[in-house]
């Protein structure tokens, strides 16, 4: 049954534990909350907020927010296409053969 977390694309149950674990007294649930939050495309200061009021002090809080949303950013990027270039060597034989 696929994840309904709209956040699942981007935020895994590993890292959201990761984050929950690094920032007591949160909760995986909560971390993967404010996740959803973030992906519904909430401002940070609302996501922040919501964390506060899990009792969490503020500078983590924002750690969190930040942390999340740049895995939102590299989440978003997906995979990117590696260039072909010619191999060294090959080009190292056709420029010998050059005069100059």
């Amino acid at each position: 049954m696929p994840d309904p977390r709209i956040s699942a694309g981007w935020l895994s149950d590993d890292m959201a534990h990761a984050l929950a674990a690094m920032s007591p007294p949160l909760q995986t649930r909560d971390v993967e909350q404010a996740a959803d939050k973030l992906a519904l495309h909430a401002e940070q200061p609302l996501v922040v907020d919501g964390l506060l009021r899990r009792n969490l002090d503020l500078i983590e809080a924002q750690r969190v927010v930040e942390a999340l949303c740049a895995l939102r950013e590299l989440g978003n990027l997906g995979p990117r296409p590696v260039p072909v270039t010619e191999h060294p060597r090959s080009l190292h034989r056709s420029r010998a053969g050059r005069k100059r």
